[in-house]
């Protein structure tokens, strides 16, 4: 058996380090099941970055390191970013432990965010059945019943990224788009690659 790559090795170390921070986050429900479930974490969170650049990969690395030596829980922080359209009174009394963020950063996460509705949209076009098994679309769409919607949870974690993994990101993505490609769909079928769909047709037909 050949050995995996370099790139295969940092993809695993970040959903290893991400699935180390999701334990430590203490929800005010009680422990959630999702961290019980280490396999769909996994699945979830490495066909996530297996659809990022080298470039994205290593920068979000040391985004990890830089909160571990401050201290940092990067997970809890996007959770906590996430409260704020679902639960605002408990964001209110937690917003003081969240790191700002700049103005610079809301400009890209925004940018980021419109992209990502747009290939959400081509995505629930294209793959009805695939699609309504995730989140909802909007931020409108949030509560404390149905939880965050897409928007909501993208915005949530691209706040926890430095300003240099943002602009990585948000490069890749641009040129994603004038390129016709779709990052989403890209994410998507490694997800359903991971489950033994051979295409994201054949797993659409399998979700009719």
């Amino acid at each position: 058996m050949e050995g995996i790559t370099a790139r295969e090795q940092l993809i695993f170390d970040i959903a290893s380090a991400e699935w180390e921070l999701f334990q430590q986050v203490h929800n005010t429900g009680g422990r959630a099941s999702c961290q019980d479930d280490p396999d769909t974490f996994f699945k979830m969170r490495m066909s996530q970055w297996m659809a990022y650049s080298d470039e994205v990969l290593t920068s979000y690395w040391e985004d990890l390191a830089q909160a571990s030596a401050q201290g940092r829980n990067p997970v809890f922080e996007k959770y906590g970013y996430m409260m704020e359209t679902t639960y605002p009174q408990e964001y209110e009394a937690l917003r003081e432990y969240l790191p700002a963020v700049s103005d610079k950063k809301r400009e890209m996460i925004e940018e980021m965010v419109s992209i990502h509705l747009e290939w959400d949209r081509q995505a629930l076009e294209r793959y009805p059945n695939l699609r309504k098994n995730g989140r909802a679309l909007t931020t409108q769409e949030d509560s404390a019943y149905e939880g965050s919607s897409s928007e909501s949870y993208l915005r949530g974690e691209l706040m926890t990224y430095s300003e240099n993994t943002l602009s990585l990101l948000l490069e890749q993505m641009r040129k994603a788009r004038e390129a016709g490609e779709n990052l989403l769909l890209a994410i998507l079928a490694n997800e359903t690659a991971f489950y033994g769909y051979k295409s994201l047709e054949e797993a659409e037909t399998a979700h009719a």
